[in-house]
């Protein structure tokens, strides 16, 4: 079961969020303090990381910072979840390592959201946020988010463009199910949505444009199946 280790000093806003999160199937600890976060970390090793930045003992920024310091813990993503709404906080937010920054008052289905995406592009590129693909004429950078195809043209793709790329070349000459793709990019579960859904067709149309006909070419339909990178 997927675990996250939730940091926040209100009462009221700390037991909605647990609530919240169990009921959609999270094991939550849960801390008023943020202090020994790399003990509590090594304790409870969770999936994921849900930070309020105005804590009673310490200030979010630097318990994110010292906690992506960690070589051990530096991949656990993080999404700050406060109060501070100024531009200044979200830049230092993403700048100490955290993924994601949401403000107070928040909707509840939103950070749900945000937690199943956060959590999906971590398994998408495992234990190698730094992961970088060379595959023919394509060059695809995890961590800067960044494609180039005969380098030094760079392709300004979608973050699900950017993830769909990334599953095709891993899988290079080896078929992608549409089934997967859908489950795993988009969240679909029932086979009768995944049916009727021209979502996946529609990515794969716009990534082959965005990549030019040269390499878009290597992108194939498998008919009923799914898609294969070919190069």
């Amino acid at each position: 079961m997927t675990k996250i280790l939730y940091f926040e000093d209100d009462q009221e806003i700390s037991v909605f969020v647990k609530v919240l999160l169990e009921n959609a199937g999270y094991t939550v600890e849960h801390y008023y303090s943020g202090k020994d976060i790399i003990k509590k970390i090594e304790r409870f090793m969770p999936d994921l990381v849900l930070l309020d930045l105005t804590l009673p003992d310490a200030d979010g920024i630097d318990v994110c910072r010292e906690m992506k310091s960690d070589v051990r813990f530096k991949s656990i993503p993080v999404i700050i979840l406060t109060a501070r709404i100024s531009t200044e906080d979200k830049i230092v937010g993403f700048e100490c390592g955290a993924e994601d920054y949401m403000t107070k008052p928040f909707e509840p289905q939103e950070l749900l959201v945000r937690i199943k995406a956060l959590l999906r592009r971590v398994e998408l590129y495992g234990n190698k946020p730094d992961e970088i693909l060379t595959v023919g004429p394509i060059t695809l950078d995890v961590a800067c988010h960044k494609v180039t195809v005969l380098q030094p043209h760079n392709v300004d793709l979608t973050p699900k463009e950017f993830q769909l790329l990334y599953l095709l070349l891993k899988s290079r000459g080896r078929v992608v199910e549409r089934r997967y793709l859908l489950e795993t990019l988009w969240g679909y579960a029932d086979v009768q949505e995944m049916e009727k859904t021209r979502t996946l067709d529609v990515h794969i149309m716009n990534l082959r444009k965005k990549l030019g006909e040269d390499v878009g070419k290597f992108i194939k339909t498998i008919e009923n199946v799914g898609y294969r990178f070919d190069l």
